[in-house]
């Protein structure tokens, strides 16, 4: 049995007209995918972020109220709201929003983070051996620890530096830290593994450069100078005061690629 427009307009309720169940019956309602709202946070830790987000979805017509029970299905329900001139409506509705977190990964490709340099003598007028030591480089001497000489040595057999992050001067070839032993006011400037340095607790100096010079201090040592004829090799101090014998000289850090 299939009801006719006076079924659905009389309906079985006096006080609702039927037009208005077939406009429920008919309408759909369309919920748009979600919009992503993305928040960045920087991190040293590596982190990926990703979202699955759901497709739109839709409600269709279900239900076909009691009085309408001899319809034998939606589609004759619907022939019969479509006689009284009542036709399908789709409604959208409010996209959800989806917070996703992106972490962005800040990587330091380099071990160290400080340059590498040389360490070159300037405008001290020192001349060791008839061999004038201004622009000249320093190099790594066997002593008490490592130590850097200055004797005349051209940028091909100088050594590499670097500045770690606790200021430390670094030797490239061995990772060793420059030191001095504690209470001192005028010492060679050691070189040894910062574990052996700390363990023995000796002062490691601490380093930056300053207008493309190096400046390194201990305790309250932290003048550089070189005195020439000292030892068979001409090595570097730092102090606190100038001793006789000695003079004070200017380190230059030439950073190279």
């Amino acid at each position: 049995m299939r009801p006719n427009k006076a079924d659905i307009l009389a309906s079985a309720f006096p006080t609702r007209h039927g037009s208005a169940d077939c406009s429920s019956f008919f309408s759909k309602t369309v919920t748009p995918g979600p919009t992503t709202v993305t928040t960045t946070i920087t991190t040293t830790v590596p982190a990926l972020a990703a979202a699955v987000q759901a497709r739109q979805a839709i409600a269709a017509p279900s239900s076909i109220p009691p009085y309408a029970s001899a319809c034998s299905g939606t589609a004759r329900y619907a022939s019969a709201c479509s006689c009284i001139g009542v036709t399908p409506t789709t409604k959208t509705a409010a996209a959800p929003i989806v917070t996703v977190t992106a972490t962005v990964t800040v990587t330091n490709s380099s071990p160290n983070p400080a340059p590498t340099f040389l360490l070159r003598l300037v405008g001290s007028g020192l001349v060791l051996n008839g061999v004038p030591l201004d622009g000249t480089f320093g190099t790594i001497d066997d002593g008490d620890g490592e130590l850097v000489g200055f004797n005349g040595d051209a940028g091909a057999d100088a050594a590499y530096f670097t500045l770690n992050a606790a200021g430390n001067l670094v030797m490239l070839v061995n990772g060793f830290i420059g030191y001095q032993d504690a209470g001192q006011t005028a010492e060679l400037m050691h070189f040894n593994p910062r574990a052996t340095v700390v363990a023995a607790g000796e002062v490691p100096a601490v380093c930056a450069i300053v207008g493309g010079a190096l400046k390194c201090a201990t305790d309250g040592n932290s003048v550089f100078v070189l005195c020439p004829g000292f030892a068979v090799t001409d090595d570097l101090f730092l102090v606190s005061v100038v001793q006789s014998g000695c003079t004070a000289v200017t380190i230059d850090a030439i950073v190279v690629p």
